[in-house]
């Protein structure tokens, strides 16, 4: 068996590595606040949801990104149906986000803003997106979240497939 000739140098490297932090994994960021009870999003509804707004955009022939996201922006659930264009991800992340942000539907915000061009930034924000498809998860008349769809056929399908998973809640 060979013993490994550690130089000088070698040493210090490794010390000094060490001694930065360098290599060493981070630690976690802390958890999110806890949301109240009365404005969380139950699993298992999200799920349903969000089948539900896919099963409406596979009749349409039209496969998309579904997200259900809750009020800290964490994804609650995100499903992308067979077929569905691996660009779909980010403008349903976008929709639910700026559902959330602006206390709107992401289509009554594109409205009130006109017509930016798709990627623009808005108000100074890279994240809004002027585009409908996404709609708010509403729980004793507060917004508790947001469902967005994403597809390659367009606003009007995203809307309606988005409909279609909001009825699925039932608070």
């Amino acid at each position: 068996m060979k013993r490994l000739n550690w130089s000088k140098a070698s040493k210090a490297t490794a010390v000094l590595l060490v001694a930065t932090g360098i290599g060493a994994q981070a630690p976690m960021p802390p958890a999110p606040p806890q949301l109240a009870p009365e404005k969380s999003i139950p699993l298992d509804q999200a799920l349903a949801a969000a089948q539900a707004a896919l099963a409406a955009c596979t009749a349409k022939n039209s496969p998309a990104t579904v997200e259900v996201m809750d009020l800290n922006q964490n994804v609650k659930v995100l499903l992308s149906g067979d077929g569905a264009r691996t660009n779909s991800f980010e403008p349903a992340r976008r929709k639910a986000y700026t559902v959330l942000k602006k206390g709107m539907s992401s289509g009554a915000f594109a409205k009130s803003v006109g017509s930016p061009p798709v990627n623009a930034v808005i108000e100074g924000d890279p994240n809004l997106r002027a585009s409908a498809g996404g709609l708010p998860i509403v729980k004793g008349g507060a917004i508790i979240g947001a469902l967005a769809v994403s597809s390659p056929t367009g606003q009007d399908t995203d809307e309606a497939c988005a409909e279609a998973g909001i009825a699925k809640f039932h608070f």
